[in-house]
Formats: C-alpha cells, sequence, structure tokens
C-alpha cells in the first residue's frame, strides 16, 4: 500500500523536560483552597525518523508525569504520526484499571499536543488546520489573577493594575460569603463598570454556599462564577444548574471528554474549561469543543502552565467555529485564559512567546504551534 505523503513520519525518541519556577513562601500564591510556592510543568518532546521535534505540555509538578514514560513508551516509540488517535484510545481501553484522573493522562496530554506540532510542522501547516480549520484570526484573552497571598503586600488590591488594557478580567473567591463580597466590590471599584468580570472558587464550596454567594456578589455584574463546586459533584452540578444566577464553568480539572459529557449531556455547566495540558490534549480538547457545540455550551480553555499549554488553547479556539451565530455576528467569541502573575515559564520558555495585544492573540500560522521552546532556557528552569 503506498503511504500518503508526510504520514511515514514516526516517532523515535520521546524526552521529557522538568520546568520549574521558584516562588518561594513569602512569594506564594492560590486559590481558596491553598497556596503555591513554586509552579512547574514537564515539556514533552517527540524526536521523529525524519529529524522533526515537536513539543508539548504536560500538567502537574515536575516529576508527576516522568514514572509513566516507561509504562507507555514502547507503544509510541515507532508509531506514525497520524495513528496517534487511535493509539490513545488503545492506552485509554487497556489500561482501564487505572482510570483516566492521573499523571498518565497528563503524559498523554503532553504527547497529543507534541504529536500535533510535529504533524502540523510535517506537512508544513499550523495546527488549527489540522483541528478543523481557522474560525477566527485572533482570540480574545481575559487576564486571570486576583489571587490570594501570603504576602498581604501582594495581595487583591496589587494585583488589579494587572488587569488594565484586557476587555475582562477573573479574580479568585471561595473563602466565604463577605470575603467574596469584599474582593468583588473592590474590583468593580478599582476597574470601573465596564470592566467583564468572572469569579473562581476553585471548588471549596458546596450547593448552599455557592447560591449565597451567587446572590451576595450577583449585583456587581459577573459574567461567569468559576468551580462553584468540587469536580466529583455532578449531582450539585445539575441541581445548581436549575437555580444559579450567573453562568457556571468548570473543566480544569476534569480529565477526558467522558468526564466533561456527564455534565454537557445534561446541560449541567454553561461554559467548559479543558486543561489542554491534562484533559488528553488537543484531540480530546477539539472532541470536548464538539460537544460544547451540540449542547449549545461555550467553551474556554483552562491556561496556567507554559507557552506551550497557551499556544495550543490559541490553536483550539481558532479552531472552533461560532455557533449558532456566524463569525460575522458572534457576540461573545470563546475565551482563552492568560495569567497576569509573573510566569517565566510562560514568558521566558519560549524563543518568541505568544503576547497580548489590546486583548487579543493573533493566532499563529507557522507550521505546528507556531512557538518554539528555547533549548537554553529548558536547562535553566531544569529542577535542580
Amino acid at each position: 500500500m503506498t503511504e500518503l505523503p508526510g504520514s511515514a513520519a514516526r516517532i523515535a525518541r520521546i524526552t521529557l523536560h522538568p520546568v520549574l519556577h521558584v516562588m518561594g513562601e513569602a512569594g506564594a500564591y492560590g486559590m481558596a483552597r491553598g497556596l503555591v510556592s513554586a509552579r512547574g510543568a514537564t515539556i514533552v518532546e517527540i524526536e521523529t525518523n525524519t529529524g522533526v521535534s515537536g513539543f508539548g505540555e504536560a500538567w502537574g509538578p515536575p516529576g508527576f508525569v516522568a514514572a509513566y514514560l516507561d509504562f507507555v513508551a514502547a507503544d509510541w516509540r515507532g508509531a506514525r504520526l497520524v495513528d496517534h488517535g487511535a493509539l490513545f484510545h488503545r492506552l485509554l481501553a487497556r489500561n482501564y484499571h487505572f482510570g483516566h484522573q492521573n499523571g498518565l493522562m497528563a503524559l498523554l496530554s503532553g504527547i497529543d499536543m507534541a504529536v500535533h506540532d510535529a504533524l502540523g510542522k510535517e506537512h508544513g501547516l499550523p495546527v488549527h488546520a489540522l483541528i478543523g480549520g481557522r474560525a477566527r484570526d485572533s482570540v480574545p484573552v481575559y487576564g486571570s489573577g486576583g489571587y490570594f497571598t501570603a504576602d498581604p503586600a501582594l495581595g487583591l488590591a496589587a494585583q488589579l493594575p494587572r488587569f488594565r488594557g484586557f476587555a475582562a478580567c477573573k479574580i479568585k473567591i471561595g473563602r466565604g460569603v463577605g470575603s467574596d463580597v469584599e474582593r468583588v466590590r473592590l474590583t468593580r471599584e478599582t476597574l470601573g463598570p465596564d470592566m467583564r468580570i468572572a469569579v473562581d472558587a476553585n471548588g471549596n464550596y458546596g450547593l448552599d454556599q455557592v447560591l449565597a454567594s451567587m446572590r451576595a456578589i450577583a449585583p456587581f455584574g459577573i459574567d461567569w462564577y468559576e468551580e462553584p463546586l468540587s469536580p466529583a459533584d455532578e449531582d450539585g452540578y445539575r441541581a445548581l444548574m436549575a437555580r444559579r444566577e450567573t453562568p457556571i464553568a468548570t473543566g480544569e480539572a476534569l480529565y477526558t471528554a467522558f468526564a466533561f459529557d456527564r455534565l454537557l449531556a445534561p446541560r449541567a455547566i454553561d461554559i467548559a474549561q479543558p486543561d489542554l495540558a491534562l484533559c488528553g490534549g488537543l484531540s480530546q480538547g477539539r472532541l470536548i469543543g464538539q460537544l460544547c457545540t451540540l449542547r449549545h455550551a461555550r467553551l474556554s480553555p483552562h491556561v496556567w502552565g507554559t507557552g506551550l499549554g497557551l499556544a495550543a488553547a490559541v490553536h483550539l479556539v481558532a479552531a472552533q467555529p461560532p455557533y449558532p451565530a456566524v463569525a460575522e455576528s458572534e457576540a461573545d467569541p470563546p475565551w482563552v485564559e492568560y495569567d497576569v502573575a509573573d510566569n517565566p515559564l510562560r514568558d521566558e520558555l519560549l524563543r518568541e512567546p505568544l503576547l497580548p495585544q489590546a486583548g487579543m492573540i493573533p493566532v499563529p500560522d507557522a507550521p505546528g504551534l507556531g512557538v518554539e521552546p528555547d533549548r537554553a532556557a529548558l536547562e535553566r528552569f531544569r529542577p535542580r
């Protein structure tokens, strides 16, 4: 059988590059559930037999995914790039005893992202052309921050100026209704009536607490309420949907499209937020986007890692077709998250990072993800 041009490329080697940025205990920041003093990820590099390297991002602290590489490396080594979807599902089916919510899925996410990058380079196509085509030339990004901090001097008031230049922002809440009101009021008073504001409780509430919080902050105008409940509380999401006063978003801690379908099929959420470095990569991200279309929900990828994850999210949103609207009259295009905290893993890891321009990121047209890690930076951020 004659192979199609470009289809013969096979995976020759998979290399993991752990990266870490340490803020220290004094500079720790985070969410209602707790603070972090370091940020990390694993960059997955795939080298093909044709000399092409593709890169992806696997979620989590360095070392989180490394133990799984030997477990699956033999399956991927020698596999054709174009067969990545079949191989992904074969691994899920064969290893069903281990479930989906673990470091294996983070590793597979990074591999999938790297495969798409390599495929794009092999064929001279940007990733968005491989997952449905470009539906928009640029994507809107919202400023994400407003963290809880270890140092009060670095708290919400000090962070709000970083949202200037964005049309929308998201802040952390979830430590009680009184605290929620105080934080949202400060944000609204500081940033003015035109700023679109979303809030994120990181699943730190139960149903009754969320409803009380929603009622209390609704007068300030809230675009969406993110992770109001634990990811495991599917019944709670269904009950909340019927009583919500604000659109509900969730998904950063959901693995694979199966988990999203359990919330999208009964229309228990308004906005799906897959993290492509965790949910299964661009392949699962594309499937989740299709579920959003089928269920008339919105898509807004979660991004909190490196510049590679940001680039993948931009390509995913670029390929998400507007529905039921047409492009010319799309009232509210899908948003991509852009963390406004200092993040050298995004800004210094790539040769040319993606930067917002007036709250928008132009969609890369170069082959693959359109960004490339700096080898020296990979070494500089390697944990010692």
